[in-house]
């Protein structure tokens, strides 16, 4: 019996839920923010999914959606794990699921977010925690105010200090001398500032040109510093230079000073300040523990990559490079402590705590601000940027401090507990949502080592790390592959992973390999490679999958590689695409269509089968009117619940649809051929668009309008109703 995916999927109330979702992803579904992750996809989308893949056609989704669902008998694969979306969702279930990842970071990850755990054990073995490290790790965050009062430092501002080639004075690289300011500067534009003469910090507002010293009562431009772009001015004798020049004759990283802090005083209020002899002393000493300890941390090297080469211009040679001496002191006994917990699931569970922790305590976060999360982690824009003006916050944290260990075992840990106790699934009525539960499983399970433990304890989940292409699971016994691999030329999640890797390494001793790293990760720059190595983890699940099973995953792109490269896979792994249903992504993505100009708010679901054809299918298939009538019904649905359909996303949906009229063709060339000839009218009519009538047209058409659409379709009717064998190769 066919199932609910293949014949109908109600997408477009999936993404109203899932739009009401990714606002708050990790409040919704916590479990699957344990620890960092690239591209996490939305729960919410992979449970329809899930559904989809076990009932029958004739079956009610949304009664399912908010029912309790126990489907024992449906195994369930995932090949790029990530963060565990699919995983988790098949669970809440009662799927028997497995999981496999090339990278350790998502393996333990995922093991960490899944293992069964009390919360005694772990409440109690964060108090112990907390008994050692938090005197400890508080000493280095002490300080004296101004009229001499104990308080704590909850954040140290630092700049990057460069010297100056001409006169050899010290250059404090501050892109602005204003350091602080709120959220949101409208509601409340107060800021604060650095006096450049005599490094007092004065109150002014977020957009001031002019200010006055409090101290010296020096008259200047706060929104000046001594860098601009790549342009460094020398106070001191006025030269100028590119700091990318300066810095290929240096060698190591830039230097730092610490010339402001915020302070908790001991009634609860937050004021700053700049540093005194008290911080200096501890500073210095400081330095001599760190120098002590300096030999101790493994001098792995950053390799060169797409996402590492920004870094390494810098002159970050070393992954422990990228913490500051004071940060580094207190990571030794961080990772002291978690290495004496004698219960290996608590073990990885609190190292990968430790490891979230590092996201917002190194020398490449910044100060978001005063009114939210006052730490701008170093993967806020998944990619390794260096920062001029970096910020040290106090690591085991207080009441009020932003990416500590105390506050992210609450947010974090505890939330995931409570989470995994009782799932809840978010119901939108009325425009307004809430959270249903006692639906769902716990999420909460025995990891199994091999297949065959997991065959030999029902209540078990088997995780793996390794190359999908390559599995232990038998021929035919998987009944849903589902899934989201990565991108064609997108991020390099192992590049970006090692970041974590280095230090989870050294606490579970994971491999004596010094990256997570892989020539068969399926991320490549060059489409053939990726075309090869996901098409080698396709082929591998059509393997693993029953007769009658299904390959199901989300995907999107904008550019021609991307598209081929999945069309190709599909079909040269012995699958055709059978569905494509649009659906809301996890966030507006802005990814070019027409030289990055507009975003792609949606995913496709990609349904795809065996081909199983004893016979040739259709040449003349590739009904090009079908697919037309059938992308303007999906648009017209989100439109209809207020989903918005960018210019970009258009594409995406007409790219789903010619997907699976193309596969109706059983003939490899012919089926090229029909995408090839569509996608490049696509983008021609785009491009006459733009230059028949500007720009602001084109901002008009991106809104979604279906007349857009229609444009596209007539100007596609009007060439063709079925196409030949590609005519430009």
């Amino acid at each position: 019996m066919p199932k609910l995916i293949e014949k109908d999927f109600p997408f477009a109330r999936l993404s109203v839920v899932a739009e009401q979702e990714s606002w708050r992803k990790e409040l919704h579904r916590p479990v699957y923010y344990l620890h960092k992750w690239w591209g996490r996809r939305l729960g919410s989308v992979f449970r329809g999914i899930l559904l989809g893949v076990c009932a029958n056609d004739s079956d009610d989704l949304w009664k399912l959606f908010y029912s309790k669902n126990t489907f024992d008998s449906t195994v369930v694969f995932d090949p790029f794990m990530g963060s565990g979306v699919t995983v988790g969702e098949a669970i809440k279930l009662g799927c028997r699921a497995i999981g496999r990842d090339i990278n350790h970071v998502a393996h333990l990850a995922c093991r960490a977010a899944f293992s069964r755990y009390t919360y005694h054990d772990v409440l109690r073995t964060y108090q112990h925690m907390q008994a050692v490290l938090a005197p400890r790790l508080g000493s280095y965050f002490a300080t004296k105010t101004r009229s001499g009062e104990d308080a704590t430092v909850l954040y140290y501002f630092l700049v990057k200090v460069v010297g100056c080639p001409q006169c050899g004075a010290h250059v404090d690289l501050f892109k602005t001398r204003v350091f602080s300011r709120n959220a949101v500067p409208e509601k409340d534009p107060s800021a604060r500032a650095l006096c450049p003469r005599c490094g007092a910090v004065g109150c002014t507002r977020y957009d001031a040109e002019r200010a006055v010293c409090p101290e010296c009562s020096h008259l200047y431009n706060p929104q000046q510093g001594n860098i601009r772009g790549p342009e460094v001015r020398c106070p001191a004798c006025q030269a100028s230079f590119r700091l990318v020049d300066r810095m290929r004759s240096m060698e190591g990283p830039l230097g730092l000073r610490r010339y402001a802090k915020m302070i908790l005083s001991a009634d609860g209020k937050k004021r700053y300040e700049a540093l005194n002899k008290f911080d200096r002393e501890l500073e210095r000493q400081v330095a001599e523990e760190f120098a002590a300890i300096a030999n101790t941390f493994p001098a792995v090297a950053i390799e060169p990559g797409c996402n590492t080469d920004q870094i390494l211009k810098h002159n970050y040679a070393y992954w422990h490079q990228l913490f500051s001496d004071r940060q580094l002191v207190c990571i030794a006994q961080i990772i002291e402590a978690i290495r004496g917990i004698e219960d290996p699931d608590l073990r990885v569970l609190f190292a990968c705590l430790f490891s979230g922790v590092l996201e917002f305590n190194n020398l490449f976060a910044s100060f978001k601000g005063e009114g939210t999360g006052a730490v701008r982690p170093i993967f806020a824009h998944h990619v390794l940027r260096p920062e001029m003006m970096p910020v040290e916050a106090n690591i085991w944290g207080t009441s009020k401090s932003s990416g500590a260990f105390s506050s992210l075992f609450g947010s974090r840990v505890e939330r995931a507990l409570a989470y995994k106790s009782d799932p809840t699934e978010l119901q939108v009525c009325s425009s307004k949502s809430i959270r249903v539960r006692g639906i769902n499983h716990p999420i909460a399970t025995r990891i199994a080592s091999s297949f065959s433990e997991f065959v030999s304890q029902p209540d078990s989940l088997y995780l793996s790390c390794g190359d999908s292409s390559s599995v232990d699971i038998p021929d035919k016994t998987v009944d849903a592959v589902v899934t989201d691999p990565p991108f064609f030329d997108n991020v390099h999640y192992s590049q970006l992973a090692d970041f974590f890797y280095y230090w989870l390494n050294q606490i579970l001793d994971l491999s004596p390999r010094r990256t997570t790293r892989s020539l068969a990760e399926v991320q490549d720059t060059d489409p053939e490679l990726f075309t090869t190595k996901l098409t080698s983890v396709f082929a591998e699940c059509r393997r693993v999958l029953r007769d009658n099973g299904l390959l199901v995953f989300t995907y999107h792109h904008s550019r021609h590689e991307g598209w081929t490269a999945v069309h190709r896979a599909i079909r040269h792994s012995g699958f055709i695409c059978i569905q494509a249903y649009p659906i809301k992504a996890e966030m507006s993505v802005s990814v070019a269509l027409q030289q990055a100009r507009s975003p792609i708010h949606l995913d496709l679901i990609l349904v795809c089968q065996r081909d199983s054809r004893d016979t040739p299918g259709d040449p003349a298939g590739g009904n090009l009117l079908s697919a037309l009538s059938l992308g303007k019904e999906q648009i017209s649905s989100l439109k209809t619940l207020g989903i918005k359909v960018s210019l970009g996303d258009v594409k995406v949906i007409l790219m789903g649809r010619f997907l699976c009229e193309a596969h109706r063709m059983g003939n490899l060339e012919l089926e090229e051929g029909f995408l090839a000839e569509l996608e490049h009218d696509i983008d021609a009519y785009v491009s006459e668009l733009i230059s028949a009538e500007g720009e602001v047209l084109y901002r008009e058409a991106e809104q979604g309008q279906l007349v857009l659409f229609e444009g596209i379709a007539r100007y596609l009717a009007e060439k063709r109703t079925r196409l030949t064998p590609n005519r430009r190769g």
